[in-house]
């Protein structure tokens, strides 16, 4: 009687337990959304040529590359930036990098993630593409993270290029402010 009642409230348990941590393969996915309007906001809006973007590490990268260059102009977006049009001069030059390398700890096998940002006027970009690495960029972010996610995963690659953008815009903003006060 007591084995039969103890199943029973094993089996019971066990599903409500799952269900409460999530522990069963649910479907999950997160979502964002912009809005670009024709009409720019009240303040001034920065204005962008995407040099590129470049996905660092071994295999076929291909689709996270296109991932990621379409998901950076709506990060700019949500930064007061946007990426030039054809006809427009844009004001600076934009080239994000993305590395991911793998290492191990212990038995483990572990991922170093990495994202570059880096902005340079648009005159230094546009005389200087061979060597526009060696110059310093008038503004730069770089988020890091370690763990065992890839960038295969959208939602890593998604968070980590905001955050980059975010940053290396904050230093712009920085520079504007420096350069007009002088």
């Amino acid at each position: 009687m007591t084995i039969t009642l103890t199943r029973k409230i094993i089996m019971i348990c066990i599903p409500a337990l799952f269900l409460s941590c999530e522990a069963l393969p649910v479907n999950y996915s997160k979502s964002q959304s912009w809005l670009i309007t024709e009409k720019t906001p009240e303040v001034d809006v920065t204005t962008f040529v995407l040099l590129g973007v470049q996905i660092d590490r071994n295999g076929g990268w291909d689709s996270i590359e296109r991932e990621a260059s379409s998901l950076v102009p709506l990060y700019f977006w949500n930064n007061r930036c946007k990426i030039a049009s054809a006809g427009e001069r844009p004001e600076y030059a934009a080239a994000i990098q993305l590395r991911e390398r793998e290492f191990s700890l212990g038995w483990r096998t572990k991922r170093s993630l990495s994202v570059e940002v880096r902005i340079w006027g648009y005159e230094d970009a546009a005389e200087n593409d061979a060597s526009l690495y060696q110059k310093l960029p008038v503004a730069a972010g770089r988020i890091t993270a370690m763990g065992d996610r890839s960038f295969s995963s959208s939602e890593t690659t998604g968070k980590l290029l905001s955050k980059a953008i975010k940053k290396a815009v904050k230093e712009l903003v920085l520079y504007e402010r420096q350069k007009n006060d002088a």
